[in-house]
Order: structure tokens, then C-alpha cells, then sequence
């Protein structure tokens, strides 16, 4: 009788043991995202004209024209362009539609903020219509991550 007792107790012990094994594995590779990831390029075409003055900016815009900060944004500097080119992660973006990514310096010696940025590129649009027509990009559970290049061109306006 003792003996029957101590294997039900062990087989429940090893088979709880199990399940608590299981239970604390990885997370189910199935569980759906609950932020985007966005992978950027940006190919400068004239890196060795980066400016010793002012600050560089990758912004991604929810709103064209802005209408406030960027909803999130990175300095970038000369030292990360390697061979011309800058390879950076915006990541934890919340699942919605985002107008603009760009590149733009801003001009220390002018404190409007109306005129002080110098838009460098952007993922898509055109310069003629101030970036209106840029193509949106949406993440969702069902897209998640996403890669844009950026063609940039240092331009410091003068």
C-alpha cells in the first residue's frame, strides 16, 4: 500500500513538474505583434559635405504638414554614415497610418522654426509639391515590420 501511494505521488509530482516546465518555455511564436518595426536605409550621395554645424534629423511624421513634434525621431550624425551609407530601426511604432519619414538639417542660425529645416530626402514625394503626394505606410498586426530607403543629398542652403 505504502508503495502504491508513493508512485501515484511521484507520477503526480513529475507529471506537475512537466506542465510547469512547459508553461514557462518561450513565448508561442504565434502570439500577434502588438508594435511595428521600421528598418531604414538612408544613402547619402554626398556624405563628405555634412555640416560641422546644426543638427540632423530622421523624423517620422504622422501628420503632413506637421502639426507638432514628430511622433518619433533620431539625431543622426557624419560618423554614422558608413561609406554613405545609414542603416537605423525605428522600433515599437504604434499601429497606424504615417505620412513622412525624412532627413532634414536644421540650421543653427536661424531660429524659425518655420524655415530653419532643410529636408535632405524623404521616403517618397516629390520636393515641387512640398511632399504632399509622399505614398502613407500603415502598420498593423498584419504588417509589421517594414524597410524604406531614403535617398538623401546634403543640402545646408547655402
Amino acid at each position: 500500500m505504502k508503495m502504491n501511494i508513493l508512485r501515484k505521488t511521484t507520477i503526480a509530482t513529475l507529471a506537475l513538474s512537466m506542465m510547469f516546465f512547459v508553461s514557462c518555455g518561450d513565448s508561442d511564436s504565434s502570439d500577434p505583434a502588438t508594435t511595428g518595426t521600421l528598418n531604414i536605409t538612408v544613402n547619402v550621395s554626398n556624405p563628405e559635405a555634412w555640416p560641422s554645424e546644426g543638427t540632423v534629423f530622421l523624423s517620422l511624421e504622422t501628420n503632413w504638414p506637421p502639426q507638432g513634434p514628430p511622433y518619433k525621431s533620431a539625431v543622426l550624425t557624419s560618423s554614422d554614415a558608413v561609406n554613405g551609407v545609414i542603416s537605423t530601426v525605428f522600433e515599437d511604432l504604434d499601429f497606424a497610418t504615417y505620412k513622412l519619414l525624412a532627413v532634414s538639417w536644421q540650421d543653427p542660425n536661424n531660429p524659425d522654426p518655420t524655415t530653419n529645416q532643410y529636408i535632405w530626402g524623404t521616403h517618397s514625394g516629390s520636393p515641387m509639391t512640398g511632399f504632399m503626394d509622399a505614398t502613407p505606410f500603415t502598420f498593423s498586426a498584419d504588417m509589421d515590420t517594414q524597410s524604406l530607403v531614403i535617398d538623401a543629398t546634403v543640402n545646408t542652403g547655402s
